[in-house]
């Protein structure tokens, strides 16, 4: 272990001078340059509480699943400030827009020196790392100062083998956590595979399906009110493809909406619908007129799901493993996705259960699910089971904040 990480460190500052100055136009060229230089260990704290908490996040969606639990620790531990690090600087402003922490601020880059100073500094009583977020520097140097748990702790089929290959590397990382809460049973052993003890690992479920919000009023979907919606969202490229040929030979009597996951793909969506003899127009256009939509828009997905009739949730048709299927499902509307669901596993187990998400593997098969009457599906059953395992969830994490407080 100990020559891995004088390797790592080596390679790590060999490469640090020819990084960051590229680093800093990336981020310039986003206009994300304000708080670029947290990342070296530049962060400017507040006047420090007596004691705090600390939660890394890799972005949003890591920030979101969070709500519930820092919303726990202000009613029930007022006196344990929560402070909040991220890797981007949209995770870091979605923090400071939901969560609304003691600080947040975007992680200093494997810089042991700076995590040590944040620990001792805001006297963290722990640092809970949300995901698989293995940062080697950031490990080793907080498990010296503080304690270490991971919550929402996951590994794909594809990753894991990885992870089992490289056992040398991450296995005395892992070691580090007091404790792994992992997603699920099947997590649970994969990490115990890397480790080779499933000692500090333990099956908690997936905290990112807490906070079913209310139907948001149509906004920048309003000029479609009245219109029959087909949503494909978090799509992928290669299966903007199977949507639009689904959307062409289903007859499907309404507007095709997609949302591709990564904004930069939005002009290469437009041509597909476009050499598929479809008209399109951006959602910036608000144009009414045309059968095909492209969202060019971030922060859409909670209207579009609202009002749309049929669903397609992306990354499932390819290789990715899904994307959150309960965004949509939380507003009582079915979804269908394709045959991998790998990341989401267990609310998707779940949510077949109950049939509030449908199987199609083929753009024949969704052509048939947009066109025809949707499956019954249990959302009663399905949110109970939900709110009883959240419970549960929540009951656990509690526990572990309040050992943590009394320190």
């Amino acid at each position: 272990m100990l020559i891995v990480k004088i390797f790592y460190n080596i390679l790590l500052f060999t490469l640090i001078p020819f990084l960051m100055p590229i680093g800093y136009l990336i981020a310039l060229k986003k206009k994300e340059d304000a708080d670029f230089f947290e990342r070296l260990g530049f962060v400017t704290f507040p006047e420090p509480p007596e004691k705090s908490i600390w939660f890394h996040c890799a972005s949003v969606g890591e920030v979101r699943s969070l709500k519930l639990i820092t919303d726990m620790i202000k009613s029930d531990f007022p006196d344990l400030k929560i402070i909040v690090s991220t890797t981007t600087a949209t995770g870091k402003q979605e923090a400071n827009r939901l969560i609304q922490p003691f600080h947040a601020f975007l992680l200093p880059l494997e810089n042991s020196l700076a995590v040590a100073h944040i620990i001792h500094y805001m006297d963290v009583r722990a640092l809970i790392i949300i995901d698989t977020e293995l940062w080697h520097n950031l490990i080793n140097s907080a498990a010296k100062h503080t304690r270490l748990f991971m919550l929402n702790g996951r590994m794909s089929d594809r990753s894991a083998k990885s992870y089992v290959r490289f056992s040398f590397v991450f296995a005395p990382l892992l070691k580090k956590f007091e404790t792994i809460f992992t997603k699920s049973p099947e997590d649970t052993e994969r990490f115990a595979a890397v480790t080779g003890s499933s000692d500090n690992i333990k099956t908690l479920g997936n905290i990112k399906f807490q906070t079913r919000k209310q139907k948001p009023e149509p906004k920048e979907y309003a000029y479609l009110s009245g219109q029959n919606i087909f949503a494909a969202a978090s799509t992928h490229r290669g299966e903007e493809e199977t949507v639009i040929e689904a959307f062409k030979t289903g007859g499907y009597a309404g507007r095709l909406v997609i949302a591709p996951r990564h904004m930069n793909r939005v002009g290469d969506v437009v041509i597909l619908a476009e050499k598929a003899g479809l008209t399109v127009s951006r959602l910036t256009e608000q144009n009414p007129d045309t059968q095909v939509i492209v969202s060019d828009r971030f922060g859409t997905l909670d209207e579009l799901y609202a009002m749309a009739d049929r669903i397609f949730v992306g990354g499932s048709l390819d290789a990715t493993g899904g994307h959150n299927i309960y965004e949509a499902i939380m507003f009582e509307k079915q979804v269908c996705v394709g045959g991998n669901m790998a990341n989401f596993r267990e609310i998707f187990s779940m949510a077949d259960r109950y049939g509030t998400a449908v199987t199609v593997n083929s753009a024949d098969e969704m052509a048939r699910y947009i066109s025809s009457p949707l499956p019954a599906a249990d959302f009663s059953g399905f949110f109970a089971e939900m709110d009883a395992r959240q419970e549960g969830i929540m009951a656990r994490i509690k526990g572990v904040i309040s050992d943590v407080s009394s320190d």
